[in-house]
């Protein structure tokens, strides 16, 4: 896409690396570290790897745990609980949602967007497992939200009943994404309180291998004052009045080039940007992308959001929602719409009938609308889930999606 900004790396010689976001004219943004090669007869990436993140990842997952059999030892008895644990619902989702999320992306989404650039998820919790499934070409991930980047303890030294008591725990932290599809906050806040999991990253770590992703790298990083510069740190300080994040270095098994996945514990209302204008403007800074709102608590209808509204319609080139995110009305004009699904008004969780969007509705009614066969939002229960894809109607993307289209 044209005027696509890419990921430059420059590693400086101290303590610190530095991440810079910058322009680029080229078509596509998959410029690589020089350390990015590729082999193309092996298909191998010449990118160093620490092993043990994938160890790690293997582990909360319930996905194998070759590399911890010296501390269980009860036979992997409550290994193997905590894998059946995780697996059994995991193929409930996988059979009930996932797989025929796969299937709408191919047919719906991929053929109208340049799906290959970088995807944007404000809002998001961890959840990058749904920002995958919907978005699996996209180059990079950046997701932002307002739950703690936490950390991870030294798995391999615990005892055999603390690292069950963790694993448990990690379990529990997933419980609404297996049932609803998405995070709660408050569940979360109190999970974070009440559990041995002080943040995200575990969960982050789940997604990443139960989406069959490799780890090659991962860092705390800090935003400084350039709004440009990302500089790694030992730990987070889990303060608002600066900007975090979680990098994590990734490559889906079976291709042939590395992804960035960032995780942004940041407030993204005015008054958290009044706060904290630095990482307004390194979110304008990013190059343009794709973005995705999904169970966001409605709040981009309010004026007190209006900056990341803005943000969104500025940066993006499309962008795909539910009812949650921006209103219609913001979308009548230089945008095409694709609508599916049901449309009614918001669970009883979210009372105020200002969030009901007329508009909306009667499009519902008087359009032709594309029914959905999967469930993925606050309307869980009922399964009348609303979906809705705006792409921005512009030269660059229009060129885009046609080229994206023919070489599809």
């Amino acid at each position: 896409m044209k005027f696509i900004k890419s990921f430059i790396f420059i590693i400086v010689l101290t303590t610190s690396v530095i991440i810079i976001f910058s322009c680029n004219s080229g078509k596509n943004s998959n410029s690589k570290d020089k350390n990015d090669t590729i082999n193309i007869e092996s298909d191998e990436i010449n990118y160093p790897k620490d092993t043990t993140l994938d160890q790690i990842a293997a582990l909360l997952a319930g996905d194998n745990a070759d590399a911890f059999k010296d501390v269980f030892t009860d036979k992997m008895a409550f290994w193997n609980d905590y894998k059946t644990s995780i697996d059994t619902p995991w193929q409930r989702i996988t059979d009930e949602r996932l797989s025929k999320m796969d299937k709408w992306t191919k047919d719906e989404i991929c053929s109208k967007i340049n799906d290959t650039t970088l995807l944007f998820y404000p809002f998001s919790g961890p959840d990058f497992l749904n920002a995958f499934h919907l978005f699996p070409n996209a180059n990079d991930y950046v997701l932002v939200a307002m739950e703690k980047l936490g950390t991870i303890p030294d798995l391999y030294s615990m005892t055999e009943k603390d690292l069950e008591s963790y694993l448990d725990a990690v379990n529990f932290g997933l419980r609404d994404i297996y049932k609803r599809s998405y995070f709660i906050t408050g569940n979360m806040d109190q999970d974070l309180r009440k559990q041995k999991v002080d943040g995200v990253l575990p969960l982050l770590y789940v997604f990443l291998n139960r989406t069959d992703h490799e780890i090659y790298e991962f860092g705390y990083y800090r935003l400084e004052n350039d709004a440009v510069s990302l500089t790694k740190i030992e730990s987070p300080t889990n303060s608002l009045d600066i900007s975090e994040c979680i990098w994590f270095k990734i490559r889906k098994k079976g291709d042939n080039k590395l992804k960035n996945l960032f995780y942004f514990y940041g407030d993204i209302s005015n008054d958290g940007f009044a706060k904290n204008p630095v990482f307004l403007q390194y979110l304008k800074n990013l190059r343009t992308c794709n973005t995705f709102i999904k169970s966001a608590s409605y709040l981009s209808h309010y004026e007190t959001f209006s900056d990341i509204r803005d943000l969104v319609l500025e940066n993006s080139a499309s962008v795909l929602e539910d009812d949650t995110g921006i209103p219609y009305r913001y979308f009548l004009e230089e945008w095409s719409h694709f609508l599916y699904g049901i449309y009614e008004k918001p669970i009883s969780d979210f009372q105020s009938t200002y969030l009901f969007q007329k508009d909306l509705d009667e499009e519902y009614k008087t359009t032709d609308i594309k029914p959905l066969d999967f469930s993925l939002g606050y309307h869980w229960r009922s399964g009348n889930q609303n979906w809705m894809l705006y792409v921005k109607n512009s030269p660059e993307t229009e060129q885009d999606t046609a080229q994206i289209t023919e070489n599809k």
